[in-house]
């Protein structure tokens, strides 16, 4: 149970990138006084645990209901790894696509901060593919939820102390930490993709 979890945690410290989304923050926040700043980090992260909730509890019957075998998200799920560890791995200091936004306050918390930058499609693929990984629902949220819990504490840290992380780290400190994160993700994506064909029989399993 313990490796599951630290499993579950890594992987969701990785999509989640506390750390990474620190430069995108600050350039969507400037001019904002510190008091506007922390009010848009405490309405995000809420917004996001209330997306990710949902999530954590109706996942697996939305697939069920959809009639997605696990194994099948399971390899969806690592193609969406792979290429969002190939973005990580491939971009330059500054030039990652993110969605235009001009307001400030609620509609920054909300997009893109929420949504995509703390919950995007990759923690939201790892909370489905773990909710069916073939152990029961309870154990599954039993260790899904605090590892979430801890990724959003993680996020909310690092974006209160961001102009601090920016100061220590700088830019190129960030952007290398982000490349090796993105190998790292790398890897969980081929074997996310493994175990999605070793469910559907089409490879043998060790």
């Amino acid at each position: 149970m313990v490796r599951d979890f630290l499993q579950i945690l890594f992987t969701v410290l990785l999509v989640m990138d506390p750390i990474g989304i620190i430069p995108q923050f600050i350039s969507f926040t400037a001019g904002l006084d510190k008091k506007d700043r922390n009010s848009i980090i405490t309405k995000s992260v809420l917004i996001a645990s209330i997306v990710i909730l949902i999530f954590l509890l109706a996942g697996k019957f939305l697939l069920l209901f959809f009639g997605i075998m696990p194994g099948s998200f399971y390899i969806s799920g690592g193609i969406l790894f792979f290429l969002i560890s190939f973005e990580m791995i491939y971009n330059k200091p500054g030039t990652r696509k993110m969605p235009d936004d001009d307001s400030h306050g609620t509609y920054i918390a909300l997009f893109p901060l929420a949504i995509p930058l703390i919950a995007g499609p990759g923690l939201l693929t790892v909370i489905m593919v773990f909710m069916t990984n073939g152990h029961s629902w309870l154990y599954s949220f039993t260790l899904l939820f605090p590892a979430v819990i801890i990724g959003l504490l993680c996020t909310y840290l690092s974006l209160r102390g961001s102009l601090l992380i920016l100061k220590l780290l700088g830019t190129m400190g960030i952007f290398v930490l982000e490349k090796i994160m993105g190998l790292i993700l790398a890897g969980f994506a081929v074997q996310f993709i493994y175990n999605g064909l070793t469910a559907l029989g089409i490879l043998k399993g060790p």
